[in-house]
């Protein structure tokens, strides 16, 4: 089932971002007491041992001090309000500090630093494949550093880029992976139409509309240039990564922190893979000498809303032959949820065509 808020909530959700003027406040100069890091040298071929992923509870402690404003699923009061838009003050210049807009021939997007070494998440369709020189990552005081990709899981859309020299880069903490929860509040960050002279990192103030460990959904605006940018929690812990542009500009798309902690050394290493996207089609089905025949269609899932029936012979999905149910589930995963694929089904004995848009995987 698809949640959603009432529009009387979504009201009171814009009333208090609005109130809150964050992008404003995301606009402050940047500190100018940031640590200068070493002058970067050109990147060598040697190769590292993989680090541990920086996503443990340890590295990243919940903050107990939260606002109680954060506990409430909407702000009650103008002091509600207040008391938001005042936590949210206290974020501005650390979030700021650790996003950055990253240039790659040219193609911009952004990024963010997530270790003190300089490692940054990104989207994978920023980075590219691994090995690609990073022209120029441009750091919140408008310094220019350069870099190299590492690895990228293609269909989950993360990517991963380092620094190439330095130490003691401002970064941010990568939130538990099981931390990220149905309406919390969050902050998408990013350089919205590429990098521009002295403007910071854009911020914007929202919540999570659905998150599983393949994909999270809010309702943060997002343009051209926020690609590869995080998405923080109010603690100033990264949750993910901005990855697609929805339907609507209020409802985005982002990469989950947990395809960056789980697949750490992996990307780290430069691996160039692939994940199950999580779409979901909704049906169970046998071999058949001419496809894959129909025998469960689950109710109110994607087949079930296309009209697909049981008995129907699956031929094709996405124009590939189908033969097995694995390697049907397999296909599937290879397109992004809301994603919409023409099938190809033998039905009466008459081959029909039939266009599905995919759902999502829950588990």
């Amino acid at each position: 089932m698809r949640r959603r808020w009432s529009p009387a909530v979504r009201h009171l959700l814009t009333v208090g971002g609005l109130c809150c003027w964050f992008a404003v406040l995301a606009s402050a100069p940047a500190a100018e007491d940031a640590p200068a890091p070493a002058s970067p040298e050109e990147p060598t071929a040697a190769v590292e041992s993989a680090p541990a992923a920086p996503d443990s509870e340890e590295s990243a402690p919940a903050d107990p001090e939260l606002p109680a404003v954060f506990s409430k699923r909407v702000p009650e009061s103008v002091d509600d309000l207040r008391e938001l838009q005042d936590h949210l003050r206290t974020l501005v210049e650390k979030l700021s500090a650790c996003t950055v807009s990253i240039q790659i021939g040219p193609a911009q997007g952004s990024g963010v630093i997530v270790t003190n070494n300089g490692y940054i998440l990104t989207a994978a369709h920023v980075s590219g494949k691994p090995g690609r020189r990073v022209d120029a990552i441009v750091l919140h005081d408008g310094r220019t550093v350069t870099g190299m990709t590492l690895g990228r899981d293609d269909t989950l859309d993360a990517g991963l880029i380092k620094i190439d020299q330095g130490a003691d880069w401002p970064h941010a903490d990568m939130a538990p992976a099981q931390s990220i929860e149905f309406g919390e509040w969050c902050v998408a960050a990013g350089h919205p139409g590429g990098y521009h002279d002295g403007r910071p990192p854009v911020m914007r103030l929202g919540r999570v509309l659905f998150a599983t460990k393949r994909v999270i959904q809010s309702d943060c605006e997002l343009v051209g240039g926020d690609s590869g940018g995080p998405l923080f929690d109010m603690q100033g812990r990264v949750i993910g990564i901005n990855s697609r542009i929805g339907e609507e500009t209020q409802l985005n798309f982002h990469v989950p922190i947990v395809a960056y902690s789980q697949s750490w050394e992996r990307l780290t290493t430069s691996e160039s893979f692939n994940s199950h996207s999580g779409a979901l089609l909704g049906i169970s089905g046998k071999p058949h000498a001419a496809g894959l025949e129909v025998t469960t269609v689950h109710p109110g899932d994607p087949a079930d809303d296309a009209k697909i029936k049981v008995g129907d012979i699956l031929v094709t999905f996405g124009a590939r032959k189908v033969a097995t149910l694995a390697q049907l589930i397999e296909l599937v995963g290879t397109y992004q949820p809301r994603r919409e694929v023409k099938l190809e089904l033998l039905r009466d004995g008459k081959l029909v065509e039939v266009k599905v848009r995919l759902g999502f995987r829950f588990d």
